[in-house]
């Protein structure tokens, strides 16, 4: 097993970050659709400062985070370009990496914009410097958790974007829905709020809730450490799943497991 350089990350970040963000189901799926649900959701509706905010940040964190690491595989694979990365000395986990942390950084910037503009205008939503960095930092964490949820949908190996988005959009909703976003979770009963914490967005709404003075039911420090316990999970499961996954995106152009390395 070679060892992992960082180096080879960052340029593979670099690539994908430049390569897919303007790609039609990145700009459709992580811009264009959170925005317009959002609308609907806001208009004619009598919703507080608060809840918009938490609407607002947990929505766009989480549908830019999964809008960039499910189409990479795909596309490098339809164009081929995918076999010359695993025939290069290029590890898997540093092609996961590559993608999770371009699918994270395309989140974090446009999710802190948006929040940043919204704290500008709500000012006394903000009761702390240390309830920022903690927003800021659970922004961060849902980057991660999203984009490696995304990417684990698309181990499938398909070189049609539009089936991987297909499955991520029904996973994704499910997620959204019992995700704290709409409904409190200190508004449900104990069956409905137990049924809510399967989703990993309920830690962020908790997080943000916590931090602007809202009712939280989980405490700032433990949803950052429940995020973080996601983002471990996912990324062990991302690499069991695409390493018995990825020869079959190539097997029969380049004798499959032949170019694999750990």
């Amino acid at each position: 097993m070679r060892h992992i350089e960082l180096k080879t990350i960052i340029t593979l970040t670099r690539k994908n970050f430049i390569l897919y963000i303007k790609k039609g189901p990145v700009l459709i799926f992580g811009l264009l659709f959170p925005f317009f649900m959002l609308i609907s959701w806001i208009l004619g509706r009598e919703i507080s400062s608060d809840q918009i905010f938490i609407g607002i940040v947990s929505m766009t964190s989480f549908f830019t985070a999964t809008a960039i690491s499910p189409v990479i595989l795909p596309i490098e694979t339809r164009e081929k370009s995918l076999e010359r990365l695993l025939a290069a000395p290029i590890s898997l986990v540093e092609i996961l990496l590559g993608i999770t942390l371009a699918s994270t950084i395309y989140s974090f910037v446009i999710s802190t914009i948006i929040t940043g503009i919204f704290l500008i205008v709500y000012p006394f939503l903000l009761t702390s410097v240390i309830a920022g960095l903690m927003i800021f930092f659970g922004i961060f964490l849902m980057g991660l958790l999203g984009s490696l949820l995304a990417l684990l949908v698309s181990a499938k190996p398909t070189d049609q974007t539009s089936d991987i988005m297909v499955l991520v959009n029904l996973v994704k909703f499910p997620l959204l829905f019992l995700g704290g976003v709409f409904i409190p979770l200190k508004d449900l009963t104990s069956y409905s709020s137990i049924i809510n914490l399967i989703s990993p967005l309920t830690y962020l709404t908790e997080l943000l809730r916590g931090c602007i003075n809202e009712i939280s039911v989980i405490s700032p420090g433990m949803n950052i450490l429940i995020l973080c316990s996601w983002i471990v999970l996912l990324f062990a499961l991302n690499y069991v799943v695409h390493k018995k996954t990825m020869p079959k995106r190539f097997s029969e152009a380049v004798g499959g497991k032949k170019v694999m390395k750990n």
